[in-house]
């Protein structure tokens, strides 16, 4: 078993584990079952006595007498094992005693005393052989000593050591499991190989299913039974993670058999939840010192609107009525002043246009007044106001009205929106952009999706890793607060002349953006963008 690690099962030697009182096998890796011509679950069915099939115990008996008596912690020496087809089998053997789950095991590795036996040869050849042999000894003793430890791994192993069979009647059998199991599954080793089944009852019913689907697709198609989940262990009345990993193997008239290890993993997956939850938590606070930002803009800008603006406006009113009266003026004195009068008040209306218009520019960078009237509305006047500051054509395609969405995140969609064009005024050396806007449903739930395509120079996939670029991680990192998936590539096609031959490659970068609708607070709706359709754009009032 793997558990025994994968050497023994590959080993040429025999390797065995037998029950030191009834000469059971518990276990056999792929050599003894060769040497035996018995199959692994045959195995631990026999009961060797006598001139039983197995291991003869009279050969053997002679050999385990120093190890009872504890002269001896190895002992080696000759035996037989009794074939299927009835014949006998001479090995030589080396035995050690080995404290199993609650029963004494001997573990007994054997080679094939005949294998090496060949037709006469002359003297020369069989001393040349015989030297040959004995250097090939010398160099695999430190392995032979080896053979034994494996088996002091499984006790010592941290993890539950097993062996799993599912039989081809449908059935199922565990006939090793290591002294772990107490540890890990709080059980003895016999009380699950005597019903397998309660593995299954220790596991959470919500992750029964995982477990039942992992094993069908390990055994459907012989790869690794990798699973993880949850056990309810009584004895400490707490749960536990588990790590589940075997390896299968599928022998003829027995079924699938798999080797492997149960591990507990309950502090690294509560690390792993800990982490999650703080990172969960993280994206909370962000998200909502994002939104707190957003609403302080949207309060400054009203209050720059409404009250700087509003004293500007009364200003500019006042000037305007003096200008109109000193021009009216029949005094001497002002006729003398008029014109230097009347090109100061020039002066200080022209200071407050500019200063207006200072009020709106910031205001509407804080929060666009469009925004009132909903996303389509605004992403199609920003689109107008990119395409007329710096001369680049910008299309906005959209078959709805409007797309009612909560005022939050219809902001944070328009400060996506507006990173994007940035990039590209900055970074695309495009000619022309290309943005499209709707909404569809996956699986029953509708998204929004927003694209904006250029025909610049296109990104590099170096770029995206650069770590100065807030911009792009900015834009990322809102639409995952939406819950949505922002991505963005290079795109490269090839232009077509008149003749239709490939001319020259034209490149450029593709942002999307899809997020999950939740309809609610803030959004415009139709009669607001019919509104904004006949007042035209308030900004400019």
């Amino acid at each position: 078993m793997s558990a025994i690690p994968p050497a023994l099962s590959t080993l040429d030697a025999a390797v065995c584990l037998v029950d030191a009182r009834t000469f059971a096998c518990e276990y056999s890796n792929e050599t003894a079952q060769r040497y035996l011509q018995y199959s692994s679950a045959e195995l631990n069915q026999l009961k060797p006595r006598g001139n039983a099939p197995g291991f003869v115990a009279d050969s053997l008996l002679p050999l385990m007498a120093p190890l009872h008596s504890g002269e001896k912690e190895e002992a080696e020496g000759p035996a037989r094992f009794r074939r299927k087809d009835g014949t006998l089998l001479s090995v030589a053997v080396r035995l050690s005693l080995w404290q199993g789950a609650g029963k004494p095991l001997l573990i007994v590795v054997a080679r094939d005393i005949n294998a090496g036996l060949a037709p006469a040869e002359p003297e020369g050849a069989r001393k040349g052989r015989k030297e040959s042999a004995r250097g090939e000894a010398t160099r695999e003793e430190p392995s032979r000593t080896a053979k034994v430890y494996p088996i002091e791994i499984v006790a010592n192993s941290p993890g539950m050591v097993f062996q799993y069979v599912l039989h081809e009647g449908g059935g199922h059998s565990m006939p090793f499991v290591s002294d772990q199991c107490v540890n890990v599954l709080g059980m003895a080793g016999e009380q699950l190989q005597a019903n397998p089944s309660v593995l299954l009852t220790l596991v959470l019913p919500e992750d029964r299913q995982s477990l039942r689907r992992s094993r069908a697709d390990s055994a459907a198609s012989l790869t690794t039974w990798d699973w993880e989940g949850r056990l309810w262990i009584k004895s400490y009345h707490d749960v536990k993670w588990v790590s589940l990993r075997a390896s299968p193997r599928r022998e003829e008239g027995t079924g699938i058999i798999w080797e492997g290890i149960i591990i507990n993993v309950t502090r690294s997956r509560r690390r792993e939840i800990e982490l999650e939850e703080s990172h969960e938590r993280l994206k909370e606070v962000s998200s909502h010192i994002m939104a707190a930002r957003e609403h302080e803009r949207i309060r400054i800008a009203q209050e720059i609107h409404d009250d700087l603006g509003g004293n500007l406006t009364a200003i500019k009113i006042d000037l305007d009525w003096l200008a109109r009266h000193i021009d009216r003026g029949n005094s001497a004195a002002i006729m003398a002043d008029g014109p230097a009068l009347l090109e100061k008040v020039g002066t200080v209306s022209r200071m407050v246009d500019r200063t207006i218009n200072s009020i709106q520019r910031i205001s509407r960078d804080l929060r666009p007044g469009i925004m009132d009237f909903g996303i389509v509305a605004a992403i199609e006047w920003e689109a107008r106001e990119f395409a007329k500051r710096l001369g680049i054509a910008c299309t906005v395609a959209c078959a709805e009205q409007d797309i009612e969405l909560e005022q939050d995140v219809a902001v944070a969609v328009f400060r996506i929106f507006q990173e994007s064009l940035t990039n590209i005024s900055k970074h695309a050396r495009a000619s022309r952009v290309w943005v499209s806007l709707g909404t569809f449903r996956e699986q029953g739930r509708e998204q929004l999706e927003l694209e904006v395509r250029d025909n610049g120079a296109g990104i590099m996939p170096s770029d995206l890793m650069k770590l100065n670029s807030f911009g792009i991680r900015g834009m990322v990192e809102r639409a995952s607060f939406l819950g949505g998936k922002l991505t963005i590539s290079a795109d490269e096609k090839q232009k077509r002349n008149r003749e239709g031959q490939d001319a020259e490659a034209e490149r450029g970068t593709t942002m999307r953006l899809s997020i999950p609708i939740v309809p609610g607070r803030g959004s415009g709706s139709p009669a607001a963008t019919e509104s904004f359709s006949a007042r035209g754009n308030p900004q400019e009032q």
